[in-house]
């Protein structure tokens, strides 16, 4: 007895052409061998995968995020903090969502705050000495220098290395771990300009094109830290500032618990990217990882790229810190801080791709003062050696850096090409250089 007539009663059969029983048969066993393969494939992957305490799943590369918002957990951070506030480092600022505790350390004494709240071991005058440079730096973790000690980070470095070069500076590290691109923004406005800066360098980590679409902290991070940050949006090509004042973590639990009502849930790319992910068959782990792969999620095109939210944006954010620092007398200097993945690519055997979001490097070249970090670096920086353990940059990145700024700023303010309209005579910043060091 042939295969197709067990499948098929004799009767159905009866009176079609063999050549059509076959064919018959055919078209119905396929579907269904393709659905037991389906099915095989997805019983293998969710053995094979894994689910975290933050309700996301891990096959291979692949990540899926928990469609459901997490309250219990995010409830449970929240209230970590509140109770652990009044000895917390990083705490709570209305302003820009959080920043350091005045007079304090973190990284086992390693890393100090001074009075203001930004990383120094001494504190400044809110306006600078008629004889010195003063330079302040805006940005993230690698601005901020997490993981090195305050001897290592290339703030401190920089400004010895200035001094060096003949040129009588002081640097001032308002760099913060965590931050967005506009964090830094509003750190420039809400502090940094009162202390008078000639010049502002701002670390541009294009990873952080992320950070600038999201509002509350532990959806894009689940780990926290659990604080909601001020988000620009770009409404009628003008960027406005949302969630300002940033809500108060006492007030974040009864946000999440009614998040699809909040006015800021709109504004949430992490968020909005749980709803969009919950489709009809993203009950499949098999289907959810075809569709990450589909739309490439490791780049998040949708954030990265010219023409997105992300990536205008973070254009728009650029241009507004630029012109504000041009207004208020100083100079701005864009400096580009590479991943060790970046760099993997950059430093690759295949023909040098072009990052997606090369063209806000673009931008911040034609438009801005601008150092590019990875050009001076070669294939073995690349190496862990060179990292901390939370591939934030080691010592030996810190130095470097510090040495490409300093050699750059010193050719820039000799030269007369950096403005520095404090100044029109520079000799009051020129140092002597000892003989042993020329």
């Amino acid at each position: 007895m042939s295969l197709w007539t067990n499948i098929f009663p004799s009767a159905m059969l009866r009176g079609v052409n063999p050549v059509h029983r076959k064919a018959l048969a055919t078209a119905t066993i396929a579907p269904v061998a393709v659905s037991l393969t389906l099915l095989l494939l997805e019983i293998v992957i969710r053995a094979a995968g894994s689910t975290d305490e933050y309700g996301r799943f891990t096959f291979l590369h692949f990540t899926l995020e928990a469609q459901a918002l997490q309250v219990d957990l995010l409830r449970g951070q929240v209230e970590g903090y509140l109770a652990n506030k009044d000895i917390a480092v990083v705490i709570y600022d209305d302003a820009l969502g959080w920043t350091y505790r005045p007079n304090s350390t973190r990284q086992a004494g390693t890393f100090t705050i001074n009075s203001a709240g930004f990383r120094s071991r001494r504190n400044f005058s809110k306006s600078p000495p008629a004889d010195t440079v003063r330079i302040a730096l805006f940005g993230d973790s690698f601005t901020a220098g997490d993981d090195v000690s305050d001897e290592e980070v290339w703030g401190y470095l920089l400004e010895r290395k200035l001094k060096a070069g003949g040129i009588r500076a002081e640097v001032l590290n308002f760099g913060a771990g965590a931050y967005g691109m506009g964090q830094a923004y509003l750190r420039w406005r809400e502090q940094g300009k009162h202390f008078e800066p000639d010049i502002v360098i701002f670390g541009l980590q294009p990873e952080n094109l992320k950070r600038n679409v999201n509002v509350f902290r532990q959806l894009l991070h689940p780990s926290g830290p659990a604080f909601s940050k001020p988000r620009f949006a770009l409404i009628e090509d003008e960027l406005q500032l949302l969630n300002s004042p940033a809500i108060p973590p006492e007030q974040l639990i009864d946000v999440f618990e009614n998040f699809h009502d909040h006015p800021l849930a709109p504004y949430e790319f992490y968020y909005r990217s749980r709803t969009r992910a919950a489709r009809w068959w993203s009950a499949s782990r098999l289907l959810s990882i075809a569709f990450e792969a589909l739309r490439n999620a490791d780049e998040e095109p949708e954030i990265y790229t010219p023409g997105s939210e992300g990536g205008e944006l973070g254009k728009a954010i650029v241009e507004d810190f630029g012109q504000d620092v041009l207004g208020n007398g100083a100079e701005f200097v864009v400096l580009h801080l590479p991943l060790q993945s970046h760099l993997i690519r950059y430093f690759s055997n295949l023909p040098r791709p072009r990052p997606v979001y090369d063209f806000l490097l673009e931008h911040s070249r034609e438009s801005y003062h601008y150092i590019a970090f990875e050009e001076h670096l070669a294939p073995r920086h690349r190496d862990d050696a060179h990292w901390s353990p939370t591939k934030h940059y080691g010592p030996s990145l810190h130095e470097l850096l510090a040495s490409v700024v300093a050699d750059d700023l010193v050719d820039c303010i000799v030269d007369g090409n950096c403005a520095l309209p404090r100044f029109e005579d520079l000799s009051p910043i020129m140092m002597a250089i000892p003989a042993s060091e020329k």
